[in-house]
């Protein structure tokens, strides 16, 4: 049996690489392509691949969320399908916009999943392995390496990939999908909008434990949308209002009384105003649940950037100021997701402690 591995992106290689591995150790008699250790120097590389699917049995597609659109895995799987041979997608990743190659004529075979119970049947199944412990033991040892190499090329740290798919997927949030470097993702809109605390609101709620606000007014927290929140925190501070069962919530305003409302916005008159007026509603709440008042702190400092901790995951952005020396509006501007537990998420945490220390409590 001859089968071609179709591949895109250098994750995609490290996959098929073990697909061929796995494949070769399990079927002796199968002999498997991957285009970047099977053509050697001074071959036509499009001959040798158009030549390679021409001979295959099977074409196998390593199919992961960065490559799904990748016009290398089309062709390949186009070409293949159009000669009649049997196209297998290989799923490594759970895409939930998988079903977008369904319609493409080249999806004929059922999908193997990597994450599927099923995987080492299926497989044995489709490359007429025998199964026999020595197969399994092979596919186990497959199983491990791939997991590996995920954790390797994780875009982001473990502690944020929910929240990052959240807000990457979420249908009414205005952000376009980040981009992410050094286990960081870049947003490159939607920071301060209401989208963005309803999504922090909602991962909080009933499961988080730690959401810490570096707000100015905190407008988008007090717009009336949350009363869950701070019937939640109530709920919380009425059961153990000391520890209130381990919730660790915080917010930070400006300091109304404070010379820096004078710098923090470029229509003093309108922060003011917008400010008590907030204030005054966070007021209302904990007149309803005065256990949560030591969750309010004021500060008087200027604030450079803005921190915001849920759970493990640092949502981040840095003020622009004018020549004036006034701050840009942050509204549906970019922002990053990092973890609390990197060296920079630490400095964070630290930094937004130090601020909440030399705070004044509000009420």
């Amino acid at each position: 049996m001859n089968v071609f591995i179709s591949w895109s992106k250098q994750i995609g290689l490290q996959f098929a690489l073990k697909t061929k591995e796995l494949l070769e150790k399990i079927n002796p008699s199968l002999t498997a392509f991957v285009s970047e250790v099977d053509i050697i120097g001074g071959e036509d590389v499009q001959e040798k691949i158009i030549k390679s699917i021409e001979k295959c049995d099977k074409l196998v597609i390593c199919f992961t969320k960065e490559t799904k659109k990748s016009p290398w895995l089309l062709f390949e799987a186009g070409y293949a399908r159009g000669l009649r041979k049997k196209v297998i997608p290989l799923l490594f990743d759970n895409d939930p916009n998988w079903h977008s190659w369904i319609d493409n004529p080249m999806n004929i075979a059922r999908e193997i999943r990597f994450s599927s119970e099923s995987f080492a049947v299926d497989l044995i199944n489709a490359f007429e392995v025998k199964a026999t412990m020595q197969s399994q033991l092979h596919i186990s040892r497959f199983y491990d390496e791939i997991i590996e190499i995920k954790e390797q090329f994780k875009p982001v740290d473990i502690e944020c990939e929910d929240l990052v798919e959240k807000l990457a997927n979420d249908p009414s949030f205005r952000v376009i999908n980040p981009y992410f470097k050094n286990k960081t993702a870049y947003f490159l809109a939607g920071f301060e909008s209401f989208e963005l605390y309803k999504i922090l609101v909602d991962s909080f709620l009933y499961t988080g434990k730690h959401f810490w606000i570096y707000g100015r007014k905190n407008m988008k927290l007090f717009s009336g949308n949350y009363k869950r929140l701070f019937q939640y925190l109530g709920e919380k501070s009425f059961v153990d209002p000391d520890r209130m069962e381990g919730i660790d919530f915080r917010c930070l305003f400006l300091d109304p009384g404070s010379e820096e409302v004078e710098f923090a916005h470029k229509q003093s008159d309108i922060l003011k105003s917008e400010l008590s007026t907030c204030i005054m509603r966070a007021r209302i709440e904990v007149d309803s649940y005065p256990n949560i008042k030591k969750c309010f702190r004021s500060y008087d400092t200027k604030r450079e950037e803005i921190i915001i901790r849920l759970d493990n995951c640092i949502i981040y952005s840095r003020l622009i100021f004018d020549a004036y020396g006034k701050p840009q509006i942050l509204t549906n501007t970019g922002f990053e997701v990092l973890s609390a537990k990197s060296t920079r998420g630490q400095k964070l945490i630290k930094k937004y402690k130090q601020i909440w220390d030399n705070a004044h409590e509000m009420f």
